[in-house]
């Protein structure tokens, strides 16, 4: 009994992190104020290879507790969200489910249970610095949905399958419950199914190397329910597509701290608020002087208010935009400082808020991963 004791510790891992975000608007938007922001993560692992022998099989579970949200909605007005752990003050399951390696490497992935659809699609490492919610994952597919696409804070049932077609090329595939979580209940993890639901579909291509362009990602996606019609009566299948480029400057053969990163997406005009955004961000990340890491940021992303909004809506203006100046720096193996300075303009898309300068500090704690 204690050898079967011994099995199953030695084959779970746990990790967590502490992040903590202060914000203040300092003009423009709704009114000025500061907001503290906090999202502790906890997750495990257990790996059935090594317990009961099952090659490549592996269960996981995620929960997130978040306080102090609505920073956005109280202070700036924007449409993203300034800070990416703002959220209702809840505790929550993110993904609990199963993953699969096969192939004779290992090679292919199948996951299934509740999923992040970010934690596979749409991601982007140089854009992983920034703390606006934009550069994250584009506003065309998270704005998406009922109650929002199948991202954080709240997470839907899925199965997603990850195929290596080539040396260099992996193709992601994915459903999703077309409607995540429970809108009448967003503090709470839900899972309820229901046909009218539908399905969220998504695919993406990808390119990966460790050339100039470390990753080049075409995505489609799309809804099987359709959403009403914002201007009419009627209603449309919501769909869209994004593509994106991560790259490293410089010789192939010398050390390259500069990255970029580029993203253009779109979503179906008549049932969207924004139809058109296109993301860019430039990066430098640099070891010294002190000897940890530490990178420097600025970005920019920019959303086109669609026709169907404008008409539907008075105050509406063309566009919004967010750039954001940051500096991320390793202050030990576990704490990591950012401060950050974000320049909304035409926050909500409204004409009668003034741009907003909004300045914070995050500061994050990782504790080394834990197993027996």
């Amino acid at each position: 009994m204690s050898a079967q004791a011994g099995d199953l510790a030695s084959s779970m891992a746990f990790d967590a992190s502490y992040t903590s975000d202060f914000f203040s608007n300092r003009r423009g938007g709704l009114e000025r104020g500061e907001r503290h922001l906090a999202d502790l993560t906890v997750s495990a692992t257990l790996d059935m290879e090594e317990l009961w022998n099952v090659r490549g099989l592996t269960l996981f579970v995620s929960g997130q507790s978040n306080d102090g949200g609505g920073f956005s909605d109280r202070f700036v007005g924007d449409s993203f969200a300034v800070s990416n752990i703002d959220a209702p003050t809840a505790s929550r399951f993110l993904e609990v489910g199963a993953k699969w390696g096969f192939g004779e490497d290992g090679e292919h992935g199948l996951r299934v249970g509740l999923l992040d659809l970010n934690a596979e699609f749409d991601v982007s490492d140089p854009r992983a610095l920034y703390i606006n919610s934009v550069f994250g994952i584009g506003q065309d597919l998270s704005q998406t949905g009922e109650n929002g696409p199948s991202i954080f804070p709240t997470t839907a049932l899925g199965v997603s399958l990850n195929l290596q077609v080539a040396p260099q090329w992996h193709w992601l595939n994915a459903a999703f419950d077309g409607v995540a979580g429970d809108p009448n209940h967003p503090k709470s993890t839900t899972v309820q199914l229901h046909r009218h639901d539908g399905l969220l579909l998504i695919s993406e291509l990808q390119r990966l190397t460790e050339g100039r362009v470390e990753k080049l990602a075409f995505g489609v996606w799309g809804y099987t329910q359709a959403a009403a019609h914002l201007t009419a009566e009627g209603s449309a299948h919501n769909h869209g597509w994004y593509v994106s480029a991560d790259s490293r400057l410089g010789a192939l053969d010398e050390v390259r701290p500069w990255r970029t990163s580029l993203r253009i997406g779109q979503a179906e005009e008549v049932v969207s608020d924004h139809d058109w955004s296109v993301i860019a961000a430039l990066n430098y990340d640099v070891s010294r002087p002190i000897g940890r890491e530490q990178s420097f940021g600025v970005a920019a992303a920019w959303i086109k208010t669609s026709s169907a909004l404008r008409e539907s809506a008075e105050d509406v203006d063309d566009y919004e935009t967010a750039v954001e100046l940051t500096w991320r720096a390793a202050v030990t193996d576990w704490l990591t400082l950012q401060p950050d300075v974000q320049y909304i303009i035409h926050p909500g898309s409204q004409r009668s808020l003034r741009n907003a300068v909004v300045v914070g500090l995050r500061f994050d704690i990782i504790a080394p991963t834990f197993s027996w």
